[in-house]
């Protein structure tokens, strides 16, 4: 199979992904009516989801070089698709979580499984990393605007997590077929691992995941407590973060591979720095507040799966290695976007706009601990081949 349609299969996988995670907040009501709970007590759904991605990633590396990207990518896919699907239909709280765990759990191999497997296709070039996640951002777009059709089509929200759900098992069979590179890996992907690199890029991609939830999910009522904008007009805030997301990464399809992964990793995490300080200050003031939003959502877009193509040259051949950073970077869903609520309750709005840029400024200084780590191992590795 070419690389090109493996991409696609990849891509509309990760579709499927971004349309299921982003159907999923505003199908809550639906859910809570269908479990015959109040929807505040729903909120473990997403702890339940990212578990899931956290436990698979622990032996996500073995799993690989036992069973084969291809094998993971699949059976990630069955048991995302399967999960979900049962949580959109059961009618108990304990059957809705127990599906949305076995949904993360699936989500995780899917997640290093296919970030890994384009990574050693396309020899670790920067724009096909960003390419396939841009797909995840299309999905993200488009999960809220079915969401809004089965409603009007059906009144039940949890119809797009069931058809996304669907066709995620459909997607199974082609998953299947997907060839494992026969091509060596780059000297950076097939050689010793780099563990204070990869610790580091684990850290960076916990801080990032967890900021990411954070402003997607906090940012429409930072917009309204604090720019004093109508619940529509902040709901619209969100959105624009999500299509500044999507187009960061499609740029970056194009500019990625030209400035290099570090350094487009640099300027995107300065870039969400300035944002951030750029929401502090017109937090009262909706003009300069979206154009904060519409800076941090395009510094946002390349974070991820730059940060994934870092992994895995920190990895090398290393199972153990990738497992540790993606069990690490997974974790900050469970913990993060809680923060940033608590803190905007506490302190006011300005507090989640400070929290962003606590973290891009500590994510900088993670990257120059991580770019030594890579540097040094390199050195290492010269001397002892003299």
């Amino acid at each position: 199979m070419k690389r090109t349609w493996a991409l696609i299969i990849v891509g509309l996988l990760y579709f499927g992904v971004g349309w299921i995670l982003s159907a999923i907040g505003p199908s809550l009501p639906g859910l809570a009516v269908q479990v015959n709970r109040d929807v505040t007590e729903l909120g473990a759904v997403f702890t339940a989801f990212s578990l899931g991605a956290v436990l698979a990633s622990v032996g996500v590396g073995a799993a690989i070089g036992r069973w084969g990207m291809r094998t993971v990518i699949a059976g990630g896919a069955a048991l995302m698709g399967g999960g979900i699907l049962w949580a959109g239909f059961s009618p108990t709280l304990l059957g809705l979580l127990a599906g949305t765990l076995i949904g993360g759990f699936g989500y995780g191999g899917m997640l290093a499984g296919g970030n890994l497997l384009i990574a050693r296709l396309y020899q670790g070039a920067a724009g096909a990393l960003n390419a396939l996640n841009l797909f995840f951002s299309v999905g993200s777009i488009g999960g809220p605007l079915l969401v809004a059709t089965m409603i009007g089509l059906f009144g039940q929200p949890q119809a797009a997590i069931w058809l996304a759900a669907i066709v995620m098992l459909v997607l199974v069979v082609p998953a299947l077929r997907l060839g494992e590179p026969t091509q060596a890996p780059t000297a950076q992907m097939s050689g010793a691992p780099r563990w204070l690199a990869a610790v580091m890029f684990g850290l960076i991609m916990f801080t990032y995941i967890g900021t990411e939830i954070g402003i997607g999910g906090w940012i429409a009522l930072i917009l309204e407590r604090g720019a004093g904008l109508a619940a529509p007009q902040a709901a619209l805030g969100t959105s624009l973060f999500w299509g500044m997301l999507t187009g960061g990464r499609l740029a970056a399809t194009f500019w990625g591979d030209r400035l290099g992964p570090l350094k487009l990793l640099l300027l995107c995490l300065v870039g969400l720095g300035l944002g951030g300080a750029l929401l502090v200050i017109g937090t009262t003031q909706s003009g300069l507040a979206l154009t904060a939003v519409a800076l941090m959502g395009l510094a946002c877009g390349p974070i991820f799966p730059t940060t994934m193509l870092m992994i895995t040259h920190a990895a090398g051949r290393s199972g153990v290695a990738l497992s540790v950073a993606l069990t690490i970077g997974t974790g900050g869903g469970l913990f993060l976007p809680a923060l940033f609520g608590l803190f905007i309750g506490w302190f006011g709005p300005a507090m989640g706009s400070l929290l962003v840029v606590a973290d891009a400024s500590l994510m900088v200084v993670m990257l120059a601990v991580a770019y030594r780590g890579m540097t040094r191992s390199a050195r290492l590795a010269g001397m002892s081949a003299q």
